[in-house]
C-alpha cells in the first residue's frame, strides 16, 4: 500500500503578542511565518513496537517515529537490544490493523493535546478501522482516554502498551507528523476546540491556574501575586483538582487564563475564540503556548519574570518572582 495523504502542507502566518515591545521582538521573530507537513497515513506493515511508541522494522529504527533525531542513537542500538533481551514478547492479533500516533513525550498534558490530538483528529472518519496503540502511563490511561471520549473519537479497540513488554504488530499504521514541535496546525486546533466547546454557555471568568502543586516551574511569590490577582476578579485554580470533563466545563465559561509556562496553560483548547492568554515566562525563545492560543484566535499576553537561576523555564525549568507593581501596570491595565 501506498502512503496516503491526509492533510496537506498549509502555511501559518501568526500574529504578534499583544503586548509585543520592540526589545523582545528577536524572541518571537523567527516564528511569525512556518509551513507545517504534509500528513500522512503510512502503512509500515510487519514491525516491532516499544511501549514508548518506537518502531523498528527489521530491526531498523524507522526514525520518523522519534520524538527527536537526537534520540536516534539510544534507540537504534541500545534501546532495542535492551528490549529484546529483557522485554516480554508480545504477538498481537494478526486478523487487526494497528494505528500509531505517539512518541516518547506524548504522556504530557501540552505534547497530548498539542500533537497527538491533532494526529487523531486527521484520522478520524477511519479510527473505527484501527486498534489504537497507547503508552500505559497514568496520564493516558485518565485524561488521555478521557479526551477521546469528549472528541467522540472511537476506535475498534485500544491497547495499552505496558513499559515491560516489546510488541510484535503485522500490520501497523503511523499517522506522521503534522508541525514541528510547539508548532499548530491552526485549523486543525480550531475545529478541537469547536468539538470540545459545542453549545456550551460562555462566560466571563477570569482564571489563574497555579503550579503550587507541582514539583517544577512555581511562582515563588504566588501568595503575594494570587492577592493582586483576586483583586483584579481572578479565581485560582489548581488543575490537578479536576477531571478533564471539568476542566472542559470550568475553562468553556473563562474568557482570561493566565498562568506561568506549563500544562495549565493548554486548558485554553476549552475557551471559546476571542480568549485572553496571558503567560509568565522568562525571558528566552520559547513558542508553544503563543502558537496554541493565536491558532485558537485568542489574544496572547506575555510577562517576563525574575527567574531563580540560569536554566530554561522550559522543560525541569526554573522558578520565577513576579514584580506585582510592574505586573499590574504591564499586564493588567490592559485587560
Amino acid at each position: 500500500m501506498k502512503n496516503i495523504l491526509l492533510e496537506p502542507a498549509v502555511v501559518i502566518n501568526r500574529k504578534p503578542p499583544a503586548n509585543l515591545i520592540d526589545a523582545d521582538t528577536e524572541l518571537f521573530e523567527n516564528a511569525f511565518t512556518y509551513e507545517t507537513n504534509d500528513v500522512y497515513l503510512k502503512p509500515f506493515g510487519r514491525v516491532r513496537v516499544s511501549p514508548d511508541s518506537v518502531v523498528y522494522k527489521n530491526g531498523i529504527l524507522l526514525t520518523e517515529t522519534l520524538a527527536t533525531q537526537d534520540q536516534r542513537s539510544y534507540y537504534r542500538l541500545r534501546h532495542l537490544a535492551k528490549k529484546l533481551l529483557t522485554g516480554r514478547k508480545v504477538t498481537l492479533d494478526k486478523n487487526k490493523s494497528y494505528l500509531l500516533v505517539t512518541d516518547v513525550w506524548s504522556a504530557g498534558h501540552f505534547h497530548w493535546f498539542m500533537e497527538v490530538l491533532p494526529r487523531i483528529w486527521t484520522i478520524r472518519d477511519r479510527a473505527k478501522e484501527f486498534v489504537l496503540l497507547l503508552p500505559d502511563t497514568p496520564y493516558v490511561r485518565s485524561i488521555g482516554l478521557e479526551s477521546l471520549e469528549l472528541l467522540d473519537l472511537k476506535f475498534e479497540d485500544v491497547v495499552l502498551m505496558k513499559e515491560s513488554d516489546f510488541y510484535k504488530v503485522d500490520d501497523l499504521y503511523f499517522v506522521s507528523r503534522i508541525t514541528a514541535p510547539g508548532q499548530t496546525h491552526d485549523r486543525i486546533m480550531r475545529k478541537i476546540n469547536a468539538a470540545f466547546v459545542g453549545e456550551k454557555t460562555d462566560g466571563q471568568d477570569k482564571i489563574y491556574i497555579s503550579r503550587a502543586k507541582a514539583r517544577v516551574r512555581k511562582v515563588l511569590n504566588e501568595a503575594e501575586l494570587a492577592s493582586l490577582l483576586k483583586d483584579h476578579g481572578f479565581e485560582i485554580l489548581y488543575g490537578e483538582d479536576f477531571s478533564l470533563a471539568e476542566q472542559n466545563d470550568i475553562f468553556a465559561k473563562c474568557s482570561t487564563l493566565m498562568g506561568i509556562h506549563g500544562a495549565g496553560l493548554t486548558n485554553c483548547i476549552f475557551i471559546k475564540p476571542g480568549g485572553n492568554v496571558i503567560e509568565l515566562r522568562k525571558r528566552e525563545k520559547n513558542y508553544g503556548y503563543w502558537h496554541l492560543a493565536s491558532s485558537l484566535d485568542h489574544k496572547y499576553y506575555y510577562y517576563h519574570g525574575q527567574p531563580d537561576s540560569d536554566a530554561s523555564l522550559i522543560g525541569q525549568g526554573c522558578n520565577l518572582t513576579i514584580p506585582t507593581a510592574d505586573f499590574e501596570r504591564a499586564i493588567l491595565k490592559l485587560l
